[in-house]
């Protein structure tokens, strides 16, 4: 899929919600326990990712994948 497909998707999401307030920050939209699961998700993850999935503006989830990093001898 190329980017400027997602970038239509963006532009007839913004024309469609253009009324609706844009968020200004992390601490701004996020409620008190959704900021605090994406901060338990962070915790300790030394290699990995954290994905955040928003539905109509609102946080419906946090995956977080965790990679395990073998040393290898030589």
């Amino acid at each position: 899929m190329s980017n400027n497909h997602f970038a239509e998707q963006d532009d007839d999401r913004m024309a469609n919600h253009s009324a609706s307030p844009q968020p200004t920050g992390l601490g701004d939209d996020v409620d008190a326990s959704s900021r605090e699961a994406i901060l338990r998700a962070l915790r300790g993850l030394k290699f990995g990712n954290v994905n955040i999935v928003v539905q109509d503006g609102v946080i419906v989830q946090i995956e977080r994948t965790e990679k395990l990093r073998l040393r290898q001898s030589v």
